[in-house]
């Protein structure tokens, strides 16, 4: 299997817009693939249980949205705060980003989807394999 390559440089880049704090890569599963700076492996696993269980749960609304066939692709969760962003990424991946509460949800979910379109298929990740 070949290392993954660095993706952080994509977080870092997305976490440059006015009022954003952080980003975090996750697999399906809630593993971390990749974080932007500042965020240590602590932060990153816990956002990366958090954003997974969002994600899950969201799916589960789609039939409460829409008939047939209605994909997950974004959640936001507002705090007083700042807000938490959940977007499809690839497959078997997500991206987390967080932001102050000042942030322009619109710009900001625009710029998340268009590092997602950038990366494309970089950001897929397979499922685990049972040892």
């Amino acid at each position: 299997m070949s290392p993954r390559p660095d993706l952080s440089w994509i977080l870092n880049d997305l976490v440059t817009a006015p009022h954003a704090r952080h980003a975090v890569l996750l697999s399906a599963d809630g593993l971390q693939v990749a974080a932007s700076e500042g965020v240590n492996r602590d932060l990153a696993d816990k956002v990366s249980a958090l954003a997974s269980g969002v994600q899950a749960l969201s799916r589960n609304g789609a039939e409460f949205v829409g008939s047939g066939d209605t994909p997950w692709q974004q959640t936001m969760v507002s705090y007083k705060g700042g807000f938490l962003f959940v977007i499809a990424a690839a497959q078997g991946s997500f991206l987390a980003a967080s932001a102050g509460s000042e942030v322009d949800i619109s710009a900001y979910g625009y710029r998340m989807t268009k590092a997602v379109e950038r990366l494309g298929a970089e950001l897929a990740v397979a499922p685990r394999q049972r040892a």
